[in-house]
Parts: structure tokens; sequence; C-alpha cells
């Protein structure tokens, strides 16, 4: 069974090392997201349909909202691998004015010797017992690394701010329901009848504005709410599992697991946080 081996969340986003052995369904993040190969058995990442070997040489870089899913080369069978989640505003907001914001150019992610000892820097410092982890100069070198600097006016794409204008107002009004009601089951068909539009054409708008299906999108909202949950109270699985309207907690566990890659109890078990409010913090 899959497992966390460490993770930490802070106001970067999330870095984890997790020992994976069976697949993930397609899914996205809101935050930038690198995966890097540290041992065992070699990976593979699909993105927007091009699959990635992530291994020794190679890692991935998935862009906000890039739909991707992992599964393990060889079914069954153990790998260790450093992933982060960085989240778009914080990268802006560490990146130097004159080189705007920051994307990756592309999935396929080369393993440089300086990309190799950045990643070996972060794995070392998880790993560490020290309670404070100054890990945000880490991740900041590992995105930049990994990406390349482009204009201003990207910087609205890298965000994906669903406030923008640029939305067909259903569309926008839709990623709003569906951030809110995250414990609805039924909020896809009753937003679709809201904005006038049959299922089919909804989904169709919907994927060619914002870049994923609304189940993608519904998916990825309950899951941050599932994460904000865990990360920041000390409610008990069954309690979260409760408020974001499943019908269990094995469904929950099941639906968490196939998003993140292990059971939210196992992620808790080995979760710190850092520079986050100690009342947010205080179960850690």
């Amino acid at each position: 069974m899959s497992r966390a081996v460490a993770v930490c969340h802070g106001p970067f986003g999330r870095v984890s090392i997790y020992n994976l052995d069976r697949p993930m369904v397609v899914h996205a993040h809101r935050e930038a997201h690198l995966i890097f190969f540290l041992e065992g058995s070699r990976g593979l990442v699909t993105v927007n349909d091009h699959t990635v070997r992530v291994d020794p040489f190679m890692g991935v870089a998935v862009n906000p909202w890039e739909p991707h899913n992992f599964q393990p080369e060889q079914p069954g069978a153990f790998g260790l691998f450093l992933v982060i989640y960085l989240k778009p505003e914080w990268l802006a907001a560490q990146a130097m004015p004159s080189a705007g914001s920051l994307v990756f150019p592309s999935s396929d992610l080369v393993i440089t010797r300086e990309l190799a000892a950045w990643r070996d820097q972060a794995v070392e410092m998880l790993l560490s017992q020290h309670r404070e982890l100054n890990l945000a100069p880490v991740l900041m070198a590992l995105a930049q690394a990994s990406s390349e600097p482009i204009g201003p006016e990207l910087v609205s794409s890298l965000l994906h701010d669903t406030s923008a204008g640029s939305l067909d107002r259903r569309v926008l009004r839709a990623c709003r329901l569906l951030e809110q009601h995250t414990s609805s089951e039924g909020a896809l068909a009753r937003i679709a009848r809201e904005a006038g539009l049959s299922r089919a054409h909804f989904f169709k708008l919907f994927r060619q504005q914002v870049g994923v299906t609304p189940t993608i999108f519904a998916n990825t909202a309950r899951i941050d709410a599932a994460l904000e949950r865990i990360v920041l109270s000390s409610d008990p699985v069954t309690s979260i599992s409760h408020r974001l309207g499943f019908s269990g907690q094995s469904v929950f566990t099941r639906f968490f697991t196939a998003h993140v890659g292990m059971a939210p109890r196992d992620y808790r078990r080995v979760l710190r946080t850092v520079g986050l409010p100690p009342s947010q913090a205080s179960h850690v």
C-alpha cells in the first residue's frame, strides 16, 4: 500500500516524499507540480496525453490545472518519489519583478546536476528531525531550475484566476459554486441546469475555458478542502468525511487515496507544517 514518508505544508504549498506502488486517477492541481524519482521502481506520469518515465535522468513538471495521472512502471512495486506542489501566487511573489512569473515549458524535466543538487537538499531537509524547516529557498531554486521566465501577460494564465473577466459568466459561476459546495454530490447536474445548458454542452464549454472537465475541477476542490481540514484542524477523519458529503469514511479514504496516493490517516501521521499560525498547526 502506498504511504507517505514525509509531508510538509507551508506558505509555499506542500512538499512530500511518497512511497508509491499503485496508480492514481487522472486529476489536476491548482499548484505547479514537480515529481522527482528517488529510488525503487520507476514511475510513469501522463500529462495531457504525453507520458514521461520518471527515473534518475528525467522528472516531471506539471503546470497548474494540467490533467495528469501516475502509475508505477511495475505494478505493485514500490518507488520512492519527491513530490512538490507550489502555489502559483507564492512563486509569483518570490520572483524578481523583471523576471515576471514562472511556467514550466515542458512536462519533460531533464535532471541536470543543478536540479539533482537542489532535489537532494530538499529530501535531506524533509527527512531531518529539525522542527523548523527552511524549505522555501530550496523549493524556489528547484522551481527556477525547472522553468523559464515569461512576461507579465502570462501571469493570469499561471495563477489561473477563475474570477477573471475572460471566463464565460456561466463557467465562472460554475467554478464558484463548485468551490463553495464541495460536499454536494449533485452539484454538477444542478449547475448545468442553472446555466441553461445541456450536460454535454456545459462540459464542453467548461473544458474549453478552464482546461479541465467540471468533474476534475470539482474533485480538486474536494481534495483541497480535505487537505485543509487534515492539515489545519485536529478533526477526526470520520468527521472530515461527513463534512465533505461522503457516504462513509471508506468512500472518502478511497477518494483521497486515488487522488493523493495514500490514505488520509497515513498522510496526517507524518505531517509537519512550517510558517503557519500556531493555532492552525496545533495538532501537528
